[in-house]
């Protein structure tokens, strides 16, 4: 990404967020809270991330990454007609994971 609103997938949110605007429509962004101030981020998958770090252990409640149940998502209920959503993810993260989120 160039930082230009041009490239994908920057201008395809942006003509969706901006038609959810006009039309009022409901946009549901799903991530994780800040531990301090406002807003969240994480706002993509968090499972499936290789390497040491990301390794999430049973019982290590430290290490949030790899977690289960802390995928993020962006959904807009665009009225009539079907959802619209949008799913990221790492391209070194993998769709098969274990239990707990490592990669299988």
């Amino acid at each position: 990404m160039d930082g230009s609103e041009a490239v994908e997938p920057v201008a395809s949110l942006k003509r969706l967020f901006l038609g959810a605007r006009d039309n009022g429509c409901d946009v549901y962004v799903f991530g994780r809270f800040y531990a301090e101030g406002n807003g969240v981020h994480d706002i993509h998958f968090n499972q499936g991330s290789r390497g040491r770090h990301f390794q999430h252990r049973p019982g290590d409640d430290n290490n949030d990454h790899n977690d289960v149940w802390q995928d993020g998502a962006v959904l807009v209920n665009r009225g009539s007609g079907p959802w619209a959503a949008y799913f990221a993810m790492f391209m070194q993260q993998s769709t098969r994971t274990d239990d707990l989120g490592n990669p299988a």
